[in-house]
C-alpha cells in the first residue's frame, strides 16, 4: 500500500517530462550556451557605435651622447565617436538579428526535444498496453491448452484442438518477448532524455475519452499560426533580413564616414646640453571633426556588394521554399490528426465487436455449437484489436503534437494544459 502511494506521489505526466528534459538534456544546455554566445554579436556591433576612449602614458629617455641628453614623459586621453557610418549601422542591425535568430533556433531545439520526449513517452505507454494485451492472450491460450488436453483425455475432443491452442500460445509468447524488448528500449530512451524513472510514468486511464483535440478548427487556422510561429519559417525570415542588412553594409562602404575625435595631453621634456638644462611642457585639449571618403579599393567593395545582393536573392528563394514546405507539413499534420481520430474510433468499434464475438463464441461452446478452435480464433481477434486500438490511440496524440510542432505552438502553456487535461 505504501509503495503504491509512493509511486502515485512520484508519477509524472507529459508536461513534467518535458520540463525535466529541458533541465536534464546536455544537448539543450549546449544549445542555450550557443544562443548566449550568438546573442553577444549585438553588443559587439553596438560597441562600434559608442565612444571609443583610450589613455596612454609615455616615458622616453635618450641615451647619453656627446651633444645632448633628452628625457620626456607625459600622458594623454583620446576619445572618438562615429557620427555617420552606414556600414556600422547596418552591422549593428545584423547583430540584433543574430540574437533574434539565436532565440528562434533555441526555441526550435526545445520543440524538437519535446517531440522526442513525447515519442518515447507514448512508446512506453503503448508497449505497456500491448504487453498487457499479449499477456492476457497468452494466459487465455494456456487455459485453453489445459481444457483441450483434459477433453482429449476424456475423448471429447481431438488432438487438433490442443495443437491449435499451443500454436496460439507460442505466437503470443513470441509477441510478448518482442513487445517487452520494445518496452525496454522505449523506457531507456525516455530515461536518457529526461533523467526520470520510466516506472513512475502516469498511465492513461483505461477507456479514457480523448475528446477532440482539433475542436472544430480548420486547416487555414493552423496555417495562419504557422506563418506567425513556425520556427523554420521565422528563422528564414530573419535570415533574409540579415542578408538585406549585409547588403546595406556593403553599399555603405561607398559612402563617406564622419567621426568626431577629442583628446587631452600633458607632456614634459627635459634636454641637457653642455651643463645647461632646458625644460619644456605642452598640454591642452584638441577637437577634430574628420570626414573620410573612400575612393577606390581595387574593386573589393563592388564585389562585396554583388556577393551580398546574391545572398539576398538566395534567401528570398529559401524563404519561398520554407513557406511551401511549412504549408505542406501543416496540411499533412492536420490531415493526419483528423484521420487518426477516425481510425481510433474505428478501432474502438472493432474491439467492441471482437469482445462481443468472443463472448458469443464462449457461450456457443457451452451449448456445443462452437468448438475450441473457434474460441482460439476469437481470442486472437480480440487481442489483435486491443493492440491496434492502443496504436491508434497513441498515434492520434502524436499526430496532434506533430501538428502543434509544425504550427510552432508546441510550447504554448494553454495547449499543454489542454493535452494534460485530456490525458489525465
Amino acid at each position: 500500500m505504501l509503495s503504491m502511494i509512493f509511486q502515485t506521489a512520484n508519477a509524472f505526466d507529459l508536461s513534467e517530462a518535458w520540463r525535466a528534459a529541458l533541465n536534464y538534456s546536455a544537448g539543450h544546455a549546449a544549445a542555450k550556451h550557443s544562443r548566449d554566445a550568438e546573442a553577444e554579436q549585438k553588443y559587439q556591433a553596438r560597441a562600434a557605435l559608442l565612444p571609443q576612449v583610450t589613455a596612454n602614458a609615455v616615458y622616453q629617455k635618450q641615451p647619453y651622447s656627446l651633444s645632448a641628453n633628452t628625457q620626456s614623459h607625459g600622458w594623454n586621453v583620446q576619445a572618438g565617436q562615429i557620427l555617420f557610418d552606414k556600414s556600422r549601422f547596418a552591422q549593428y542591425r545584423q547583430g540584433r538579428l543574430a540574437e533574434k535568430m539565436a532565440d528562434i533556433r533555441l526555441a526550435g531545439h526545445a520543440d524538437e526535444l519535446r517531440l522526442n520526449v513525447a515519442q518515447a513517452y507514448f512508446d512506453v505507454l503503448l508497449n505497456r498496453d500491448k504487453l498487457a494485451a499479449v499477456r492476457d492472450e497468452k494466459s487465455a491460450y494456456g487455459q485453453q491448452i489445459r481444457q483441450a488436453q483434459a477433453m482429449f483425455a476424456q475423448g471429447a475432443a481431438t488432438i487438433l484442438d490442443t495443437y491449435e491452442a499451443k500454436a496460439g500460445y507460442d505466437a503470443a509468447l513470441a509477441k510478448e518477448i518482442d513487445t517487452a524488448t520494445r518496452l525496454q528500449i522505449a523506457e531507456n530512451t525516455l530515461a536518457d532524455l529526461t533523467g526520470l524513472n520510466p516506472a513512475d510514468i502516469r498511465p492513461l486511464q483505461p477507456h479514457k475519452d480523448l475528446g477532440n483535440f482539433l475542436a472544430g478548427s480548420q486547416e487555414q487556422q493552423w496555417q495562419q499560426l504557422a506563418k506567425q510561429h513556425n520556427h523554420l519559417w521565422q528563422l528564414q525570415k530573419a535570415a533574409l533580413a540579415n542578408a538585406e542588412a549585409a547588403l546595406a553594409a556593403a553599399k555603405g562602404s561607398h559612402l563617406p564616414r564622419l567621426t568626431l575625435n577629442g583628446g587631452y595631453q600633458d607632456n614634459h621634456s627635459t634636454r641637457k646640453y653642455a651643463g645647461d638644462a632646458q625644460k619644456y611642457r605642452s598640454k591642452g585639449a584638441t577637437l577634430t571633426l574628420q570626414l573620410s571618403m573612400p575612393l577606390y579599393s581595387g574593386g573589393q567593395t563592388a564585389s562585396q556588394v554583388r556577393e551580398a545582393a546574391a545572398r539576398v536573392a538566395q534567401n528570398h528563394a529559401l524563404l519561398l521554399d520554407t513557406e511551401r514546405q511549412t504549408a505542406l507539413a501543416v496540411r499533412q499534420a492536420y490531415l493526419g490528426s483528423r484521420s487518426s481520430k477516425i481510425q481510433m474510433l474505428a478501432q474502438q468499434r472493432l474491439l467492441d465487436s471482437a469482445n462481443a464475438r468472443l463472448e458469443a463464441t464462449r457461450m456457443g461452446k457451452t451449448v456445443g455449437i462452437r468448438n475450441n478452435l473457434e474460441e482460439v480464433q476469437a481470442q486472437q481477434a480480440k487481442a489483435d484489436a486491443e493492440q491496434k486500438l492502443a496504436e491508434a490511440k497513441y498515434g492520434h496524440i502524436r499526430a496532434y503534437l506533430q501538428l502543434l510542432q509544425s504550427a510552432g505552438v508546441l510550447n504554448e502553456s494553454a495547449r499543454v494544459a489542454q493535452i494534460n487535461t485530456l490525458l489525465n
